[in-house]
């Protein structure tokens, strides 16, 4: 059976499966097909475009036919609404929304479920950018500017609490930005839409967690959400929290590969403070916002309203004094230590364990680093003292460390006494004869056809961040475009596969390093077992805990071994998921003439559907972004963040 086509060009009509982005014939960008854009819903709303897709659904710009109002409408996931008791629940829900009224808040005016089940939510369309956007654009806001935006969304959401209804999934993707006579006016989306979503056995992806208790996205969640418990306005306020210590640095306070780790990190760490990475932040701001992502919710400001009204005051307080920067780096380090130990430390410091680290204390080490953490922060102890206290805190910490069992969860599962990652590590693929492509899969992957490889060695690992950097420091070659920290990439970032690079960039790298890009019958031999044939590296059944693909709430994949299951029988990781991959060949229909305007790439990636994992699917694409504007920016954002490669050496060389 075909894969149905989802999008097409605009300027000549033809259609295409989701494996290409721009237009055979003329190059155009291609836009998405739905089975709703310019239908009737219901009796009364016109679709006629896609504004966007989420987790929760797919929001179109509609025309109510009956009084020619525009206005936006969110169609419902099935899965969200999948049965008559969560139809019921959506109502309730969808009705509480209603009542609140409030010019910070995007005012919901129908909701409704046609015949066939279709789910849907009426909304005022609001031409503008979501916050999320702003962030990327900005980098950081300068805290009057942050505050100015995050008290409109406190007003929002304090009238919500105020309706009894609580948010559950505050982040910068459900804040709007718009220009009104020069002003930003902020909308606030999504209230009590997020307490629909219920999780499946099977959902791995980051928006939950746990099955049918723990609803949110992992790096805006509250502690008390974390562990699935009864929420109330706390929660949200320190959702607010971490989204307002985002703009103001350029990311959540915590950051991490799976939802269980960034869950971990809300449990127990410590938010390192603001001004240690923006020290122009007024001291009184980072008090008011360190508050806010207390643990303990009673910590915390007791409304919304209280929040807006205690970040205003503090860019107010022009008296406000703070510790010396000598002082403030003794005491951060002594109160934070990331549990990935990220943070850099001074070299003439030695760095120092916490409670909130990943190797965890025990009582009695807990009681000496509280200990030493007052000694250190004291003014009558004696330099000797400190130095002590440093040292103590260091033992426990190692001892820790070494003798604390490990109960860390290993994606994938957890094989035991895996010999260690070895990225640049090459696996000899011995040579044969396979059918490649299929006839019961996408026009591009038929007909099936026999081929035979030769013997070849191929790369064990995507190419890493790490690795592409030797690359650039020894050549001079331009670097990924989303490298923004000093010329590099974030040190956490150092074993995820390099994307962002042309087809040009794989090929200058592999020369650099000896190697080629694999052929695409190399490639698609090595994830299908060669002779084996199979549709998954694995087999031929989709398992989706196997590998890192089809998680849309992702934003970059993981590190490299990562996803156990998914192995090839010749021992190469990640070819059903994480990113996909560079090939060497140029695009042609099989048994066609070749291309030379497209370059092929394979294999799933974070955000690929299961038909798009398979062994035999075919990705292609301009070599490199198109020159004009529009199309360079379609191109920047559907095919870099989710392209990288990996190399291939000929067994002779």
């Amino acid at each position: 059976m075909s894969t149905p086509k989802t999008s097409k060009c605009p300027h000549c009509d033809a259609t295409y499966s989701s494996s290409v982005h721009f237009c055979v014939n003329d190059g155009t960008p291609l836009v998405p097909i739905d089975e709703l854009t310019g239908k009737l819903l219901d009796g009364r709303y016109r679709m006629e475009e896609v504004l966007g897709r989420g987790g929760m659904g797919v929001v179109y710009k509609a025309t109510h036919v009956h009084i020619d109002m525009q206005v936006a409408v969110k169609v419902l996931n099935p899965e969200l609404v999948s049965n008559q008791a969560a139809i019921e629940r959506f109502r309730r829900e969808a009705k509480a929304t209603g009542r609140i009224h409030h010019p910070n808040a995007i005012q919901v005016t129908d909701f409704g479920v046609t015949e066939d089940k279709t789910v849907y939510l009426v909304m005022e369309l609001v031409d503008g950018k979501s916050l999320r956007d702003l962030i990327w654009e900005k980098k950081h806001f300068e805290p009057q500017h942050a505050v100015s935006i995050m008290a409109q969304v406190c007003a929002a959401v304090d009238a919500a609490h105020h309706c009894g209804i609580i948010h559950r999934d505050l982040k910068p993707d459900n804040i709007l930005i718009k220009d009104k006579g020069g002003q930003e006016e902020v909308k606030v989306l999504d209230f009590g839409i997020a307490k629909l979503k219920q999780v499946t056995p099977t959902d791995k992806s980051h928006t939950l967690t746990e099955v049918g208790t723990i609803i949110g996205t992992p790096p805006y969640m509250s502690p008390e959400q974390c562990r699935g418990k009864e929420l109330d306005a706390c929660s949200d306020i320190y959702s607010l929290g971490i989204i307002l210590y985002e703009m103001l640095c350029g990311e959540p306070p915590f950051g991490g590969d799976t939802a269980v780790e960034i869950v971990a990190k809300h449990l127990k760490d410590t938010p390192q403070p603001l001004r240690e990475l923006r020290p122009e932040i007024p001291a009184a701001l980072e008090r008011v916002v360190m508050r806010s992502l207390e643990k303990d919710p009673a910590r915390r400001p007791s409304s919304a309203g209280m929040f807006s009204r205690e970040l205003v005051d503090s860019l107010a307080d022009k008296a406000d004094t703070s510790e010396s920067p000598a002082a403030r780096t003794v005491v951060g380090q002594a109160a934070r230590v990331t549990s990935d130990n990220k943070r850099e430390i001074p070299t003439d410091s030695a760095p120092i364990p916490s409670a909130a680290s990943s190797a965890p204390l025990s009582s009695s080490g807990a009681a000496a680093a509280a200990t030493a953490k007052a000694e250190i922060a004291g003014t009558s102890r004696s330099p000797m003292i400190l130095v002590g206290a440093l040292i103590a805190i260091a033992v426990v910490g190692i001892g820790a460390y070494l003798f604390w069992p490990r109960t860390a969860e290993k994606k994938g599962g957890d094989s035991g006494g895996t010999p260690p990652v070895v990225a640049g590590e090459m696996v000899l693929i011995p040579g044969g004869k396979f059918m490649m492509g299929r006839n019961d899969g996408d026009a591009d992957e038929r007909p099936a056809h026999e081929v035979e490889v030769r013997s070849f060695y191929l790369d064990k690992f995507e190419v890493t961040n790490q690795q592409y950097k030797k690359f650039t420091d020894a050549t001079g070659h331009a670097l990924p475009q989303h490298w923004k920290n000093r010329g590099s990439f974030s040190p956490e970032e150092a074993t995820l596969p390099v994307t962002f690079v042309t087809w040009q960039d794989t090929t200058d790298y592999a020369k650099w390093a000896g190697k080629r890009l694999p052929r695409e019958d190399e490639w698609e031999y090595a994830a299908r077992g060669g002779s084996k044939g199979n549709l998954y590296p694995w087999g031929n059944q989709w398992i989706p805990a196997n590998a890192n693909a089809y998680r849309p709430d992702q934003t970059r994949p993981a590190p490299i071994h990562s996803f156990e299951q998914d192995l090839s029988p010749f021992g190469i990781y990640d070819l059903a998921g994480n990113v996909s991959e560079w090939v060497q060949d140029s695009f042609y229909h099989y048994g066609t003439a070749t291309d030379n305007k497209y370059k092929v790439y394979r294999g799933g990636n974070f955000t690929a559907e299961p038909a798009q994992s398979t062994a035999s699917f075919r990705w292609y694409d301009f070599p490199g972004p198109p020159a004009d504007a529009k199309g360079k920016k379609d191109y920047n954002e559907k095919v870099f963040p989710v392209v990288g490669f990996r190399c291939a050496k000929d067994v002779d060389k």
